[in-house]
This record gives C-alpha cells, sequence and structure tokens, in this order.
C-alpha cells in the first residue's frame, strides 16, 4: 500500500504541515503520530517522512533524502477554453493525472464561460492541482497560468511550440508530434527541453477571425473523427502527447 502523500513546500528537514495538508491528515485520513508519509514541494522533489501531532497541529521530519526527479525533456501545456462548472474541474484533474505540465484557460470570441484571472479563482484552481497531484502520484504540480486570448497566446514568447485543433483537420495531433520530434532529432543543437502548448476552442467552434490568425501561424490538427467536449479534447490530447512523446522521455532514464 503507497504511503500518504503531502504536499510541503518549500521542503525542509523538518517543518509543520500546511494548515490544509493538516486538516486532510488528521481529520479526512486520521493518520496516527508517527505515521510515514511523502512529503513533495511541486516542483520534481519528494523525500520520506514521519508525522508527529501536537493538538491540531502536524509536524513533520524527513527520514530519508530528498529525492529529485531528472527534469522532463518536454512540457505539455494544454490552452483550453473553459468549460461550465465543474467540468473545469474534472478537465484539470484529468490532464494532471495524464501528466500535462500546465493549464491555461483561453477566452475565445464563443467561449461559453469567460475566464477571469482574479486571486480566488487562481487559487482555487491552484489548490485543485495540488489535491491532483497527492492523488496520482506527481511530484510536479500541474501549472495554472493566467487566462489569456488565442492572440495574446500566439504573442507570448513562453509559448514554445504551438498546435491548435480543428474536428476537419487533414494531419491528426499524433502525425504532427511525430514529425516534430523526428524535426528535432536532426538537428544536433536542439535544446534539451522543449515546451509545446496545444490550443483547443470552444465547443462552440473558433471565431473566423481565431481561425485566421490561427492559420497564419500553422495548419490545424485533428483529435479524430469525432466531435469532442471540452474536457474530453483535452484529456485525449494530454493522453496522445504522453504515447507519443513520452517514449522520448524513458529513453532518456
Amino acid at each position: 500500500m503507497s504511503l500518504p502523500r503531502f504536499y510541503v513546500s518549500p521542503l525542509m528537514d523538518s517543518g509543520e504541515l500546511p494548515d490544509d495538508q493538516a486538516h486532510h491528515a488528521r481529520d479526512v485520513l486520521r493518520l496516527d503520530h508517527g505515521q510515514s508519509v511523502i512529503l513533495f514541494d511541486g516542483c520534481g522533489h519528494y523525500a520520506p517522512a514521519n508525522i508527529s501531532i501536537e493538538r491540531k497541529h502536524l509536524f513533520y521530519r524527513l527520514t530519508g533524502p530528498i529525492t529529485v526527479e531528472a527534469p522532463p525533456a518536454y512540457s505539455l501545456t494544454i490552452a483550453t477554453a473553459i468549460p461550465k462548472a465543474d467540468r473545469a474541474h474534472q478537465l484539470l484533474e484529468q490532464i494532471s493525472q495524464l501528466g500535462a505540465a500546465g493549464l491555461l484557460w483561453l477566452d475565445c470570441r464563443y467561449s461559453v464561460v469567460h475566464p477571469i484571472a482574479d486571486a480566488k479563482k487562481m487559487e482555487k484552481w491552484s489548490r485543485l492541482a495540488v489535491e491532483s497531484a497527492k492523488q496520482c502520484g506527481r511530484s510536479r504540480v500541474l501549472a495554472i497560468e493566467v487566462p489569456r486570448t488565442p492572440r495574446q497566446l500566439l504573442e507570448s514568447a513562453e509559448a514554445g511550440t504551438i498546435i491548435w485543433t480543428q474536428v476537419d483537420a487533414k494531419q491528426d495531433l499524433a502525425q504532427r508530434l511525430a514529425l516534430w520530434q523526428s524535426e528535432r532529432a536532426a538537428r544536433p543543437m536542439a535544446p534539451a527541453y522543449s515546451r509545446i502548448t496545444v490550443m483547443i476552442g470552444p465547443e462552440g467552434g473558433w471565431s473566423v477571425e481565431e481561425e485566421e490568425l490561427l492559420g497564419r501561424h500553422t495548419a490545424p490538427v485533428s483529435l479524430g473523427n469525432n466531435i469532442l467536449r471540452i474536457e474530453t479534447a483535452a484529456a485525449a490530447t494530454a493522453a496522445i502527447t504522453q504515447s507519443v512523446l513520452g517514449k522520448v522521455e524513458n529513453q532518456r532514464r
């Protein structure tokens, strides 16, 4: 049975669990004094620890070395229109479990929900990302980025390789990723780390202006023959990327 995992940042030799993590350990899991756990900081560091309980406070002390995960060969950011209510939470949890590195809510012309980057919403999404990392065993927490329009994303220098989806595109995502990887492998000076951003539009589709804007950047890709809901398209994107590029990641290890 795997040990319970808790988020602590920064990860020190000893300290106190944050209030939300202490609540989960004490009131939900009902852990005992001296319980063995795994702590992680969301940036690729994790270590075994024991916890001690003093009233409502939970303290920890590491019982082994801090392990540092090797940085990934690539990172996938999914930039997507935001679905309604709990479907957004499901989307976040699914792409976190499937290994995406980042999530960016797109504010599109036909978006049903227009994302707002206020502090409470950003904190809520970040908290959900931490809880998903705890559940699925990843040590790097899904990064929640500030919402942007498609134009703002295209103009951002840090977006890396940008791919956008369209139902009737002639090339599918797996083909585009395989081509991208073969082109990188042919370049002797290619950087060891690359960022890929896949853009998913709203269920009402991209506007004419957005299609023209994206089309000037690159050709679209499809995720299959069926029309997918936003959260399904996001999960499919993460799964396809892991299937195609995860082989490269495994070869590095």
